[in-house]
């Protein structure tokens, strides 16, 4: 008897345990929606994200002139959103990010859009090279939110 109440004992724990795996294992994955930034001057920031970053402007909800909405991957987006007092200066540790096929044509289209851009550490024109080999600058919009442009594959 001793032993078929150990070998029950174990078999319910092994049970409980392979259990208990599935269940952290099985939990429902997390995806970015959106990013929402709260803008002085939505027509400015739209031109910015859609011209110079070349996001593609999706259908918005609202439709009160407020808001525009980017496709900024396969189900998430940038929402820009206009009523901010004021611009702000933002610090560089917050950014978002976006990865291009080619730095090279990216800083084209900065150059002859007037648009100046540094490397992390603050030097103008300027790219960094991170450890793993990905180039990276960084850009402010037009509400001074800092952008993150790298060639890192997506």
């Amino acid at each position: 008897m001793k032993i078929f109440s150990t070998v029950f004992v174990a078999f319910y724990l092994l049970i409980f345990a392979q259990s208990g795996q599935a269940q952290t294992t099985n939990k429902p994955s997390v995806g970015l929606n959106h990013i929402a930034l709260y803008v002085f001057n939505l027509d400015k920031s739209a031109a910015f994200y859609r011209d110079v970053i070349q996001l593609d402007t999706i259908a918005e909800p609202f439709h009160d002139g407020k808001h525009n909405w980017f496709k900024i991957g396969e189900h998430s987006q940038l929402h820009l959103i206009e009523g901010a007092a004021a611009t702000t200066l933002h610090d560089k540790n917050t950014h978002i990010c976006f990865s291009v096929p080619s730095i090279t044509i990216f800083l084209q289209r900065l150059k002859e859009t007037n648009i100046g851009y540094e490397n992390w550490g603050g030097q103008q024109n300027t790219v960094t090279t991170r450890p793993d080999g990905v180039h990276q600058i960084y850009l402010k919009d037009p509400e001074g939110f800092w952008v993150e442009i790298n060639d890192d594959k997506f």
